[in-house]
């Protein structure tokens, strides 16, 4: 909990690592969990995505899906009068 603390503290504040108040535990172990999380959570990923392409096959789909949704909204720039 106390990693997660000193994460939201970065966070909020912009400091670096090493600039971490005293109260939290020194900046190498944050960043050695931080590394360990992220290689942990990209093989999670990578294992979630086949168990995904496996299911939609048994479903009777293509492994990988075909359709993609984009979401985008009108902005005006400047002044759109004719002269």
């Amino acid at each position: 909990r106390i990693i997660w603390n000193s994460i939201l503290y970065l966070v909020k504040t912009g400091c670096q690592w090493r600039m971490l108040p005293q109260d939290f535990p020194k900046w190498q172990r944050g960043c050695t969990i931080i590394i360990k999380s992220v290689q942990i959570w990209g093989q999670f990923e990578l294992v979630l995505e086949h168990l995904r392409g496996k299911f939609r096959v048994k479903l009777g789909q293509k492994s990988e899906p075909s359709l993609g949704i984009m979401d985008s909204q009108n902005i005006r720039w400047g002044n759109n009068r004719s002269l």
